[in-house]
């Protein structure tokens, strides 16, 4: 059982001291990382420890944070730029309006030393204006480290600058991409690019730029502070440190939000959280937020990290981990997720646009008892054409619902499409008929 109290690295708990004040972060250590980086080490040795501390970005990505900052470092340009994605494009996770609101200075100096590392002089903080309590912490915090000389000219008596821009909107699900924030802070609209280019080469407004998640970032400090053993220590051997979770019980709406070491089993989080998991109360674990996978009980010793758990079929994702009812229909379940990504697509794209809306379509049929058995084999043509042919995350994650569902609980869709039946007699019609077509010949 790995020891959760010394897990918290980013996420205060709530016997820690109060640390948003610029006097009470410091006391515990705070800016310590900084004063070091631009006192004693150069970029390309903050770069190598983010590396060799092996934190991968915690946004869902799982990319090697210091591998991205390589790239942008070495691209010949004057102008680079830092962006920290704080906006927790699913609703439900807690992640980045937590830091925001009980940690902002740590944000604050991971975002600063991130600029320092990859040789920016500006960065941009993007989030959900709906956070207000996160957003006025912050931009206490901003105003503290600024008239600290933490932030802005000359940091800490050196030649190094660096300035902070807050930026809040909400745009549902895709405002979290990262090249709907790049479009939407240049002042246009919010819609995803094609990639390569990627942004490390060819971002804001056309210069290097790194994007990296709010959890990653706060890490960086940790890391500087503590050195990248330590950190690593903390993870598995692939993925170093801590992920923050945002944990939902059966019939709850308000998460428990935990810290806990990559390599921790969805067992052992669940318990740590204080979540029952009895067999006769649950039928799944999903595993990713709401492009995440569901997950049968059987598979609740699997760890948690990148590798192992897109194995199963779902997603590190957003970091939220939600248990279904045990008289769920998973045809259902599918159909309801399916039925609300296909209004957060951005419709950018034929395959996310048009495809999602399709297998949303067909699941209802299955779910009115009108289904039939070539609509199995379409649903999953589309399941693999949809994340195969889309030009971003969102619809490349957008199948893992379906996928999971027939993957594990497959009698649930013949027993709809052959027998007519809902599994756990829940079901209720969406669609009273079919249209049919008749040709008939004079």
């Amino acid at each position: 059982m790995p020891d959760f109290q010394k897990s918290y690295m980013v996420l205060r708990r709530q016997d820690d001291p109060d640390v948003r004040s610029l006097a009470a972060y410091r006391k515990a250590g705070g800016y310590s990382a900084l004063e070091k980086a631009v006192r004693e080490l150069t970029p390309d040795q903050i770069i190598q420890q983010v590396i060799d501390a092996k934190l991968r970005g915690l946004g869902g990505a799982g990319r090697l944070a210091g591998e991205k900052w390589r790239i942008v470092r070495g691209t010949e340009d004057n102008q680079k730029y830092v962006i920290c994605n704080a906006y927790d494009a699913d609703s439900r996770s807690y992640a980045a309006r937590s830091l925001l609101a009980f940690n902002p200075h740590q944000v604050i100096e991971g975002i600063v030393l991130a600029a320092y590392a990859v040789g920016a002089s500006e960065a941009f903080l993007v989030t959900r204006s709906l956070y207000k309590e996160g957003v006025e912490a912050l931009q206490a915090a901003l105003q503290e480290a600024t008239e600290a000389n933490l932030v802005g000219r000359d940091i800490l008596g050196t030649d190094f600058s660096c300035t902070i821009t807050v930026m809040g909107y909400d745009m549902g699900f895709m405002g979290g991409e990262e090249t709907v924030q790049i479009a939407v802070i240049k002042g246009r609209r919010g819609m995803p690019e094609q990639r390569p280019p990627f942004p490390a080469q060819y971002g804001l407004w056309d210069k290097p730029t790194a994007i990296n998640s709010i959890e990653t970032l706060a890490n960086v400090p940790v890391i500087v502070r503590n050195g990248p053993a330590a950190f690593a220590s903390a993870g598995t051997g692939v993925t170093g440190g801590t992920k923050i979770l945002s944990i939902y019980g059966v019939g709850s709406t308000e998460p428990k939000v935990v810290e806990v070491p990559f390599g921790t089993t969805l067992r052992e989080i669940l318990n740590h959280a204080g979540v029952s998991v009895g067999e006769d109360e649950v039928r799944a674990v999903v595993v990713g937020g709401a492009e995440g996978g569901a997950l049968p009980l059987s598979l609740l010793d699997t760890p948690f990290d990148f590798d192992p758990i897109e194995q199963t079929g779902a997603i590190v994702g957003s970091g939220v981990i939600e248990l279904l009812p045990s008289n769920t229909c998973m045809v259902a379940w599918a159909m309801e997720r399916s039925r609300y990504l296909s209004k957060e697509s951005c419709g950018k794209c034929v395959p996310c646009r048009v495809g999602v809306k399709r297998v949303t379509g067909i699941l209802e049929g299955i779910v009115s008892d009108l289904g039939v058995n070539g609509d199995l084999d379409v649903l999953d043509e589309f399941a693999s054409y949809i994340p195969n042919s889309s030009i971003c995350g969102f619809g490349v994650q957008s199948m893992n619902s379906l996928k999971t569902a027939k993957k594990y609980w497959p009698e649930h869709f013949t027993l709809h499409v052959q027998e007519l039946q809902c599994p756990t007699g829940t079901c209720v019609p969406v669609r009273s008929h079919r249209f049919v077509t008749k040709h008939v010949l004079p």
